[in-house]
Parts: structure tokens; C-alpha cells; sequence
């Protein structure tokens, strides 16, 4: 028997500041984490569905682009030319079969027709052969411009207009085109002008040449001469035509420049005639290269070098007329340029576009109307943002209120709480309060078997809906890959004429991109699986309560045992009932017990509410802690010594 009383007293004091901001850090950031989890998700989940909405509107207007232009097209040209039925659709093909050929689309084509049609004659057009043969030679043409159709026909169509070409027969006509072609691209080839620039030059001087009964080759060769001394373009061109214009004068020259004239043995009569040659009438004026003063008298001071230039290189302008004429050259560069891997691949293109073609005109136009839809959806789907904002602000109006009155309960209990933890040992209680949670989760568990159901079901529960949730996402992206590949299917069952097909598929289709069927499997998959869940807990809960042998009156009972001395059996006979040997017994043991302290351990719990002289303590931690023990066990001795005098 011993009559020591050991107490074993830890007080342990750390920032209380540092342990808050730490708490209260992970609170922030468990919250933000799931916050920015749950938004990312929804964006996510947004930004897929636009995503896919611009897929399908793009694709619908990818198919129906090359249809629709070219309807427009050959609409316009039906407009200009009063052609339609047969030969309109005998141009549309050509204008297709064209694409194909050269690259590029079939809607340029048609506008190339146009040009030709506005720019020569509409009357070309019931001639479909012919014009067909024109557009392939601006296609040759573009070519060697860089694949530009239209300055290709303004190139050829001002050629023509300035020459006055006949359009009578626009079979020849469309032959005279080709040969001008390969002209002006030869002369390209052999100077220093190229297209643009020769065409600019022809729109000053191609009448004027014209009228003088001057070649078309012969023309782009003088062009070429006078590019090279320094007149480009339509400077070239004005300046060719004052010579052509003051060689026309004969004899309306001034009578100054006739006199000089006849003295140098020239013939004025040659300078304007129409059965010579440009350079045989240049060649004429071959003595006035050494009299400057009389070459401004004649031409003018701003034509004299233009005209210098002509009169000098007679010999290089009948070079370049025979170097351009009857060639093939524009064939030959076009033939070159379409070997190159960017013309394959126009080309390859334009023959997908005409399948796009042929399935606008088997749907007869009605594909323009998908793609208005297409395009609408997708208006509508760029502003769901907006929507979902305005949905939320209005949400968040209508509950300002009920959510201001909650929060402020929320507020004024969680400062209620905080005031009466700083009121004690703050870093003490928020350890007491961990250890006491985690000693009630414990007890509970051991105790009560309604707890345990409660866990085991609660995990059953949870990996029923972890289930669940797995599936939704796998079953949602196999319902958007079928209703893309339906809306596909439909389309094309649309196309061939399949209306019945069509619509049944869309249906469904649309139900897959809804995802209608798998949320309804997963609501399903949780009411067929709810009861099993349950059952397994239960069944769970049953067996780890066999296993562990606990018996009805320790989980179920309740009743708590009475509170009595340490030391004592508080199932013993004695007292004013009890009688005989047993009792005496019992009733020795009890006085024994209380006077010795017993054979059980005794624990003697105290509840310190507020410690003397530490709450207000100024000093260090070190010392504070030191101080708190100190008092702690000054307070134990008196208490201590209170029990032994009160005991006797």
C-alpha cells in the first residue's frame, strides 16, 4: 500500500498567431482550390460546347461555300446576259471543268466570264464555246500574273477593245485573244515591260496604233524600246501615240519643218502610210537624230526623246516584231508555272470544291440555309458567357438579402466563438479541441453501432457516386463523338435525297450532343444502385460488429454508469441493505480501498479555466511557460493539502 500521489503536468505554449495564420491559410486555400476547380470545370465544359458549335458551323459553311458563290455568280451572268435554262448551266460546267484544269475556284471562273461579257460583249454569251475558250485564256494568262483572273481579262479585254477587234463571230474572236496573249507574253519575255505595264500602255496607244494601221506585235515591240528609255507604263503609251499622231500629219506639218525637210530629201508623204511598216516610216526620219533642234520642231520638246528612242532602235523594233510573232509562249510559261507543287494542290482543292458543288446543287440550294443556321448557333453560342453572367447577377439580386442575413448569423457567431477562445490559452484549447474530437470520433466508432452504419454507408455511398461519375464522363464523350459523326451521316443522307433517313438520324444525333442519355443513365445507375450501397454498409457495419464481439448493452444501452469513488466496486453488497459475511467483506475491501488509493489507477482530471498571473504575463515564452507551471502546481499542493486537512 503506498500513499504517493504522482501528477505528470505538460504545458506546452507556442505563437498563438503563427498556428491561426496557418489554419486559417489552408482554409483559404482549400476553399480557393476548389473555387478555381469548379470554375475551370464549368469553362471548360463552355468552351467545349462553343468549341464544337464553331466545328459543325465552320464545316457547314466549308461545304456550302464553293456552291453558293458560284450560284451567285452564274446568277449575275444570267442577269447581265438574259441567258439561262441549258446554256447557263453549259457555262456553269465550264466554268467548274475550268477550276479543276487551272486551280482555283469555279465562282472566279464565273466572274471571269463576267468581265469578258461586260467588257466586250453580252452577246458572247450565247456562245458558250466561245466564251469557254476565252476564260481558258485568261485562266493561261493569270498564270503569269500570279494567278489574279481578273487583271488577266482586263489585260486581254483592253487589247482587244483598243484594237477594235470584231465580235461578230465570237468563235474568231476568242481565237484573236489567244494570239494576243501569247504576244504580249512573248514581248514580256523579250523586255523589260510586263503585263500590267503593257496593258497600261495599250490603253493610251492601242487605238492610235490601231487607226495607223500598225501591227499588234509591232506596237508591244515600240512599247518595249521606249520602257527602256525610261517611258513605262502609260507614259510609254502617251508618248507612242504624239509620235504616231505627228507622223499622221503629212502634210499639215508646219511649213518650216517641210522645207527642212525637202532639203534632207524626205519624203513626207512616206510618214503616214498605211501599207509601210512603223519602222519604215521611222526609218525616214533617220537624219533629224542630228539635227535635235529640228526633231523638238517636229515632235515637240516632250515628245522629242520618246521619238529619238523610236528613230534610233528602228532595227531592235523589227527584232522584237519577229521574236513575238505566231509563238506560244503564254502555253509554254503557263505549262511551267502549273508543274509546281502550290498549282497541284489548287488543283487538287478545286476538284474537292466541285464535289462540294455537286452536293449544293443536289440539295438544291437548301444547304445556304444550314449554314444560316450554323452561323446563328454559333452567334449564340459566343454570347452564352453574357447570358450566364446576367443569369448569375440576377440570381445574385434575388438572393442579396436572405444571403446578407445569413452570413451576418454566420459572422456574429464565428466572432462570439472567437472572443471566448481568446479568453483562455488559446494554443492549449485548440489542441484540447483536436484531441477531443478525435477521442469522440473514436468512442463513437467503438460505442455505437449506428455510427458505424452511418461510416460504412456514407463510403459505399460515395464509391457508388465515384462510379457513377466515371461513367457520365466516359458515356458523354462517346455520345459527342456519335452525335458529330450523325449530324455528319444526316447530311450526307440529306444530300442523296433521303429525307426519312435524314431526320431520324439528326434526332438522334442532336439527342447525343444534348447529352440527355447519359445523364439520364447516371440518375438511373444511382436509383438502381442506392439500395445496394445501403445494403453493403449495413452488411459491413454487421460484420465488423460480429468480428469485434461487442456486446448489445455496451453499443446500444446507454445508460451511463454512476459516478463513484476511485477505488470502489460499485456492484458491492454492502450498506444499510446488506447483510451477512459477503457484505463484511465487501464492505472491509471498500474502507481499505478508499484509504490506500485502491489497486486501480487513479487519474484526477483538472480543468484549468483560466491560469493566475498568466493571462496578463508580459514576458518571454520560455519564462511564461516556466511561470504557468509554477502556478499550475502551486494551485495542485493547495488543493492537495485542503483534501488532506478536510480528511482528518
Amino acid at each position: 500500500m503506498t500513499n504517493d500521489l504522482l501528477y505528470n503536468i505538460i504545458v506546452q505554449m507556442q505563437g498563438q498567431n503563427k498556428v491561426l495564420a496557418s489554419v486559417n491559410n489552408i482554409q483559404r486555400s482549400t476553399t480557393n482550390m476548389v473555387q478555381s476547380i469548379n470554375r475551370q470545370l464549368n469553362a471548360i465544359k463552355l468552351n467545349a460546347v462553343i468549341d464544337n458549335i464553331n466545328r459543325v458551323a465552320d464545316g457547314i459553311n466549308s461545304l456550302n461555300g464553293p456552291g453558293m458563290n458560284l450560284s451567285s455568280s452564274m446568277h449575275d451572268l444570267s442577269a447581265m446576259t438574259g441567258v439561262a435554262g441549258d446554256k447557263l448551266k453549259e457555262i456553269e460546267g465550264y466554268a467548274r471543268e475550268a477550276a479543276k484544269t487551272f486551280g482555283g475556284s469555279a465562282a472566279d471562273g464565273a466572274e471571269s466570264y463576267k468581265l469578258v461579257l461586260g467588257q466586250l460583249s453580252p452577246e458572247i454569251a450565247k456562245v458558250p464555246t466561245a466564251l469557254k475558250s476565252m476564260g481558258e485564256t485568261i485562266q493561261y494568262t493569270s498564270k503569269l500574273m500570279g494567278g489574279d483572273t481578273t487583271a488577266a481579262a482586263d489585260v486581254l479585254t483592253t487589247a482587244m477593245n483598243q484594237y477594235g477587234i470584231s465580235l461578230e463571230d465570237p468563235t474568231e474572236a476568242s481565237k484573236v485573244m489567244a494570239a494576243m496573249m501569247n504576244v504580249m507574253a512573248a514581248a514580256a519575255g523579250e523586255g523589260a515591260a510586263e503585263l500590267p505595264q503593257i496593258k497600261e500602255a495599250l490603253q493610251q496607244s492601242g487605238m492610235a496604233a490601231k487607226a495607223a494601221n500598225v501591227a499588234f506585235e509591232e506596237t508591244n515591240a515600240a512599247i518595249q524600246v521606249l520602257d527602256k528609255a525610261g517611258k513605262k507604263g502609260s507614259e510609254g503609251g502617251v508618248a507612242l501615240r504624239n509620235v504616231l499622231a505627228t507622223l499622221g500629219q503629212g502634210r499639215f506639218l508646219p511649213k518650216k519643218v517641210q522645207e527642212e525637210f525637202k532639203k534632207m530629201g524626205i519624203n513626207i508623204n512616206k510618214l503616214n502610210d498605211p501599207s509601210l511598216t512603223l519602222t519604215q516610216r521611222l526609218s525616214n526620219l533617220k537624219p533629224l537624230l542630228n539635227d535635235s533642234a529640228l526633231l523638238s520642231a517636229m515632235f515637240g520638246k516632250e515628245n522629242a526623246n520618246a521619238a529619238m528612242a523610236l528613230i534610233g532602235q528602228t532595227g531592235e523594233i523589227d527584232r522584237l516584231t519577229s521574236a513575238v510573232k505566231g509563238t506560244t509562249e503564254a502555253y509554254d510559261q503557263a505549262a511551267i508555272i502549273m508543274e509546281s507543287p502550290a498549282e497541284k494542290n489548287a488543283r487538287l482543292k478545286a476538284s474537292v470544291d466541285d464535289l462540294k458543288i455537286s452536293l449544293f446543287n443536289a440539295s438544291n440550294g437548301w444547304m445556304g440555309y444550314a449554314s444560316v443556321v450554323g452561323d446563328t448557333a454559333r452567334d449564340m453560342a459566343n454570347l452564352a458567357p453574357i447570358f450566364t453572367a446576367a443569369g448569375s447577377a440576377i440570381s445574385f439580386l434575388t438572393d442579396t438579402q436572405k444571403v446578407s442575413a445569413v452570413w451576418t448569423k454566420v459572422v456574429t457567431a464565428a466572432q462570439w466563438v472567437w472572443n471566448e477562445s481568446v479568453m483562455a490559452f488559446p494554443v492549449l484549447w485548440i489542441v484540447a479541441g483536436i484531441v477531443a474530437l478525435i477521442a469522440v470520433v473514436v468512442k463513437c466508432w467503438n460505442k455505437f453501432e449506428g455510427f458505424r452504419k452511418v461510416v460504412f454507408k456514407g463510403w459505399e455511398a460515395l464509391k457508388l457516386f465515384g462510379t457513377v461519375i466515371k461513367d457520365y464522363v466516359i458515356n458523354r464523350f462517346k455520345e459527342l463523338l456519335a452525335g458529330i459523326t450523325g449530324i455528319g451521316s444526316a447530311l450526307l443522307s440529306f444530300f442523296k435525297g433521303d429525307w426519312q433517313e435524314a431526320w431520324d438520324t439528326g434526332k438522334q444525333a442532336v439527342f447525343d450532343l444534348t447529352g440527355a442519355g447519359s445523364a439520364s443513365s447516371a440518375i438511373s445507375q444511382i436509383g438502381n444502385g442506392w439500395s445496394g450501397a445501403m445494403n453493403a454498409g449495413q452488411s459491413a457495419s454487421d460484420a465488423y460488429t460480429k468480428l469485434h464481439g461487442k456486446k448489445a448493452a455496451d453499443v446500444n444501452s446507454g445508460i451511463v454508469a454512476p459516478v463513484t469513488i476511485p477505488g470502489t466496486d460499485p456492484n458491492a453488497n454492502g450498506g444499510p441493505g446488506g447483510g451477512g459475511k459477503d457484505a463484511k467483506e465487501s464492505g472491509k475491501k471498500t474502507s481499505e480501498s478508499i484509504a490506500t488509493g485502491g489497486t486501480k489507477h487513479n487519474y484526477v482530471t483538472l480543468n484549468i479555466r483560466e491560469l493566475i498571473g498568466i493571462k496578463e504575463y508580459a514576458g518571454s515564452a520560455g519564462t511564461a511557460v516556466k511561470k504557468a507551471g509554477e502556478e499550475i502546481l502551486d494551485e495542485i499542493l493547495r488543493a492537495t493539502a485542503s483534501a488532506t486537512t478536510a480528511a482528518g
